[in-house]
């Protein structure tokens, strides 16, 4: 997945970039997902301890396709990053960093991404969105025909279904 993230006033502004064209001062990243990573950010900052990371962003917007979606983060975590001293941002992602989800992750590229998304967090009067594109694979695999079940193969419903079925994509972590 690509993820970048941009600053824009509303839903309806923000909600023009699903199309995919170029985004003026957008804030890339390949391992910041809004939903899990951005969470655990939101945690080390104040945020809730028994929050999933989910309540850190809300689906604003998804492209016909499937292959993008539009995601406004919380003013919570917004407002919490938007916060945070630049002689301190150092030590916060310091210590987001040491999470698993960024260990295959340069930590220079961490840090240009977090001090990125500060600099948008920093923004008055508008809202931060991330527009998650999904790579050419993970669409080719999603898009590919379904293996044919026979007839008698057994159902969704049944406790035990036959392997052929498409499973669903697993929930990134």
């Amino acid at each position: 997945m690509r993820f970048e993230y941009f600053a824009a006033p509303d839903d309806e502004t923000a909600a023009l970039t699903i199309d995919g064209g170029e985004i003026d001062g957008a804030v890339a990243s390949h391992v910041v997902d809004p939903a899990s990573v951005l969470g655990q950010l939101e945690r080390l900052l104040g945020g809730p301890r028994g929050d999933d990371g989910l309540r850190s962003a809300q689906l604003v917007a998804e492209s016909p396709d499937g292959a993008r979606l539009l995601i406004r983060l919380s003013n919570h975590l917004v407002t919490l990053f938007g916060m945070v001293r630049p002689t301190t941002l150092d030590d916060v992602v310091k210590h987001w960093s040491l999470s698993r989800r960024f260990r295959r992750a340069e930590p220079e590229d961490l840090h240009a991404f977090a001090a990125g998304l500060h600099e948008l967090c920093k923004g008055p009067g508008k809202r931060v969105y991330c527009r998650a594109t999904a790579d050419e694979s993970e669409l080719a695999a999603v898009m590919a025909p379904a293996a044919t079940v026979p007839a008698s193969a057994p159902d969704a419903t049944d406790a035990n279904p036959d392997p052929v079925e498409p499973k669903p994509l697993p929930r990134r972590r």
